[in-house]
């Protein structure tokens, strides 16, 4: 299935409903925890491959400000949360999820093949045109690009890599958390109808992070090597 069928078919999940159902809504809500009416992601292990941390800021200023069109039709008492901006990130390759065992030399001798890898590609080029919001209420904003081949080299040269890897190329912007009813919900699913050929801009990649998450999107982190295409 192609890059833009997999956004079509996401879409469509969307549009087929009236309303977030909360059995997904509880999928993104155990990602975080709530203090006293601060929404605060949980902290989890993750090692993963990513360009971005941060986006240029022409694409961050923009995404910001899909984020908040998207909340102002929102009931004044849902809850969501905002990735940071300096957070934006696409995540290119996942080594570790949180609820997997990766050994801690496999995650170091990582880093080398990465490099190996990226040194023998030229840097990529990705577009973004507009948005979609999931059932358990993720926004992401929809990239294009050709990347596939890429993540397929990393796969067969990290085979302890995560097996559960994304096949798209998205930036998450944050997640709506509460239900909103028919009528709010409606009004979104016109919004992402109406953005759909939305151009936010291009992102012209040279290089990659691996980096050691500690808190859910990346509220905690650390970079442990920066490499370069070609």
């Amino acid at each position: 299935m192609k890059l833009n069928q997999r956004y079509q078919t996401l879409k469509q999940r969307f549009l087929d409903l009236d309303d977030f159902p909360l059995e997904f809504l509880e999928t993104s809500r155990n990602l975080f925890d709530f203090n006293d009416r601060r929404i605060v992601p949980k902290r989890f292990e993750v090692w993963t491959t990513l360009v971005g941390l941060p986006l240029p800021p022409s694409l961050t200023t923009k995404f910001q400000s899909l984020f908040n069109q998207i909340i102002q039709l929102l009931p004044n008492s849902t809850r969501f949360y905002q990735v940071q901006p300096q957070n934006y990130h696409w995540e290119l390759f996942i080594i570790k999820r949180p609820q997997e065992e990766v050994e801690e030399t496999l995650l170091m001798k990582t880093t080398e093949i990465i490099q190996e890898v990226l040194h023998h590609y030229q840097p990529l080029k990705m577009s973004y045109r507009g948005f979609l919001i999931t059932p358990d209420g993720t926004l992401i904003v929809k990239g294009y690009g050709e990347f596939e081949q890429l993540r397929e080299q990393l796969s067969q040269q990290i085979p302890w890599a995560s097996p559960q890897q994304s096949n798209l190329g998205h930036i998450s912007l944050g997640r709506i958390l509460d239900p909103v009813g028919e009528v709010y919900f409606q009004e979104l699913k016109a919004f992402v109808q109406t953005s759909e050929k939305e151009d936010y801009g291009e992102l012209n990649i040279n290089c990659a992070k691996y980096v050691h998450e500690s808190q859910w999107y990346m509220e905690d982190q650390e970079v442990i090597a920066t490499f370069n295409f070609g």
